[in-house]
């Protein structure tokens, strides 16, 4: 996958990570949509990007997902929050 190898190149280019996630939501990968989603939120990157990926995430779960995953989304990203005081 082209995506895979750019990333692995550019691991901390959320703007990739985006036009991948996108990408795949066209395709309606969703096995792989949840397991980009998955790597991006447990790597180091600013507050402010993690911001943008847990919007994403957000959104994608209200449109694709259930309540329980949605309820999953909101808790990583209140884990995440704690984690950074």
């Amino acid at each position: 996958h082209m995506f895979e190898s750019v990333l692995k190149t550019y691991p901390k280019r959320t703007d990739l990570w985006s036009i991948y996630i996108d990408q795949e939501i066209k395709l309606r990968e969703h096995p792989r949509i949840k397991n980009l989603f998955e790597r991006i939120t447990h790597m180091e990157i600013p507050v402010k990007k993690m911001k943008f990926i847990f919007k994403k995430y957000m959104d994608y779960e209200i449109q694709y997902g259930d309540d329980a995953s949605i309820e999953q989304v909101k808790q990583k990203a209140m884990d995440y929050v704690s984690s950074k005081m």
